[in-house]
């Protein structure tokens, strides 16, 4: 294998088992099980009898917008995008290997719908049963594997209860929710807190949250509501730094998986601009400039958009910048991702060596202290500066 740096993505999924919520949340909180279910030919992720999403079954069989098997067959080199190790980890690694990535940070696939759990006690339920056994799940390959915990966010006290428990645990990163509206509010602080003095980040992953992922119906609506996800992003952030929370707590990082990161130098500048230019109005008063606050504490993982990602790097610093596949997702970089990771440093000329490490791993492994993974990160710099 062509010598390269210590690759963490940002972004990846694990499967539970389809009854995970069903034969583990208590009785009293039958109203608000998450269950997937089909009728008429469409797989439905439900919330009790409440339908959530709804999508062909074989949604998730395709890249490039073709079954993996007709992919194969039409490519003239044969690529096979099957991606096995997605419910088998004894078969995860070698799909890994494959597409040149070392550890993931990963996220559920049925366990997104625990933020439509609109109950504050039976949601906080749903993220222990997730939690308990991601943890257990990802054992046998937790040098590689950094699953990222699941938190209530409907009410706070029920937030830093289950962040402190997971840490307890041993987590590296927490999830937090989208869509919320109310990331000015202090009462977001001793969460921040807790997680800056404990090492972990606090990651917010597209879609989700209780939010609106087809808010465009008709011509249009997938190129529309898969692009806006970023604007989700917009809004966590824009808020996180207008209401102080990041100011007040310098040593939280935040991390924002699967909404590109392009955007984030215009974002920052912009917030310079308003602080600056509506001074007046402006409160609190930060004891640094949006932007660097953005420089300082803000992530956002690229995958395909590495062009505009890692021309934003003269605004917002190369520490902003990390990488993601979004295993097993169809829509992500597997098999292709040494292409992107090569293509990073080629269609970047004025790239140093220690910035590429940085963004494909570096950048990652020093946010998330608790997964141990930057010595691993190290000894392929070493590498790298030894051939180069």
């Amino acid at each position: 294998m062509t010598i390269r740096p210590f690759v963490f993505s940002c972004d990846a999924h694990v499967s539970e088992p389809r009854d995970l919520f069903t034969t583990h949340m208590p009785e009293r909180f039958g109203d608000h099980v998450i269950n997937m279910r089909e009728e008429n030919g469409r797989r439905m992720m439900c919330v009790g009898d409440r339908v959530v999403l709804h999508f062909p079954p074989n949604f998730a069989t395709h890249k490039t917008g073709v079954t993996d098997e007709a992919f194969a067959a039409q490519s003239e080199d044969s690529v096979d995008t099957t991606r096995r190790g997605t419910r088998d980890l004894s078969l995860r690694a070698a799909d890994m290997d494959r597409d040149w990535v070392d550890a993931e940070l990963v996220f559920p696939t049925l366990g997104l719908m625990i933020p439509r759990i609109d109950d504050p006690e039976a949601q906080a339920a749903a993220c222990a049963i997730w939690n308990d056994w991601a943890w257990d799940y990802t054992e046998v390959l937790r040098d590689r594997l950094i699953p990222s915990a699941m938190i209530p966010c409907i009410d706070f006290g029920l937030a830093l209860a289950e962040v402190k428990r997971v840490i307890a645990m041993g987590y590296a990163a927490v999830t937090l929710w989208e869509g919320l509206n109310n990331y000015n509010d202090p009462r977001w602080d001793p969460i921040f807190a807790y997680a800056a003095e404990h090492g972990v980040p606090l990651v917010f992953h597209t879609g989700v949250g209780d939010i609106n992922v087809r808010a465009l119906k008709g011509p249009g609506g997938a190129l529309f509501n898969y692009t806006r996800q970023m604007n989700d992003a917009v809004d966590v952030i824009t808020q996180l730094v207008a209401g102080g929370v990041l100011d007040r707590n310098p040593d939280a990082h935040i991390l924002f998986a699967e909404h590109s990161a392009g955007w984030l130098y215009g974002l920052a500048e912009r917030m310079d601009e308003v602080y600056i230019g509506h001074a007046n109005q402006v409160e609190p008063k930060l004891s640094r400039m949006p932007s660097q606050i953005v420089r300082d504490q803000v992530h956002c993982a690229l995958q395909n958009d590495y062009m505009s990602s890692m021309a934003s790097r003269e605004g917002v610093g190369i520490g902003a910048l990390l990488f993601a596949t979004d295993y097993p997702h169809s829509e992500g970089t597997f098999p292709f991702s040494p292409g992107i990771i090569e293509a990073i440093r080629k269609e970047n000329p004025d790239l140093t060596i220690d910035e590429w490490v940085a963004v494909l791993g570096g950048n990652a492994a020093r946010i998330m202290p608790r997964a141990n993974l930057s010595e691993r990160v190290e000894q392929r710099r070493a590498e790298l500066l030894t051939v180069a």
